[in-house]
């Protein structure tokens, strides 16, 4: 369960170009300067319904208060104001020795995990989405990463990309619609398997996985 999400602001931070990590469609990330078990997301590109933040924190409070486990979603803990414009906090994946954890994406095009172990752990995740009723959205595989809680045991967290993408009619359905939440998740698991076999296509394409797996 995640401890506590919070729309009131938790202080102040100047982030650096040195705790930059990355950036997606509308938000940046970086690692919290005072607390490296944790990053920061940052929206450098907003509009008035596109604000993944505030779209994030909506659905993350919902899931909150229906009482759904956390187990393979990235724990969140609140807003706070840097230089950069109001952040939202999350934990950063780390596995069980202190190293940040890989992608999904990057496991399964390097071939780092055997096929059998790849499914298992997809169908364990897709198995969390659907008894949650849990909308996994922007399914990149990027915006899965591969967590080795144990020494060879592993689990798949979703750390983006779960929600609305923008303010609107679906966004609102995904709180109040069952029913059409239930369509909507096994829609994009559809999805998510199509993803994954493409990208061990373009695994093997780039000789970085075996053609035999």
């Amino acid at each position: 369960m995640v401890s506590t999400i919070k729309r009131k602001s938790l202080g102040f931070l100047n982030l650096k170009e040195s705790d930059y990590l990355g950036k997606g469609r509308e938000r940046a990330c970086y690692i919290h300067p005072e607390d490296n078990d944790k990053v920061i997301k940052v929206v450098y590109k907003s509009s008035e319904n596109l604000n993944q933040n505030q779209l994030e924190h909506n659905y993350l409070s919902f899931l909150e208060k229906k009482g759904v486990s956390f187990s393979h979603l990235s724990k969140c803990f609140g807003f706070i104001q840097t230089n950069l414009g109001e952040g939202y906090i999350f934990n950063r994946i780390k596995d069980f020795d202190g190293k940040t954890s890989k992608s999904f994406k990057y496991m399964v095009l390097n071939g780092v995990l055997s096929p059998n172990l790849e499914i298992e752990l997809l169908n364990e995740l897709k198995r969390y989405l659907i008894d949650n009723n849990i909308i996994f959205v922007d399914i990149a595989l990027s915006n899965i990463f591969c967590q080795e809680v144990s020494a060879n045991k592993y689990k798949l967290i979703i750390t983006d990309g779960i929600g609305g993408k923008r303010t609107g009619l679906k966004s609102k359905l995904y709180l109040y619609s069952k029913l059409f939440t239930k369509y909507k998740v096994k829609k994009q698991l559809k999805r998510l398997e199509k993803r994954y076999q493409k990208v061990i296509k373009e695994g093997i394409l780039k000789k970085t996985r075996l053609v035999s797996e």
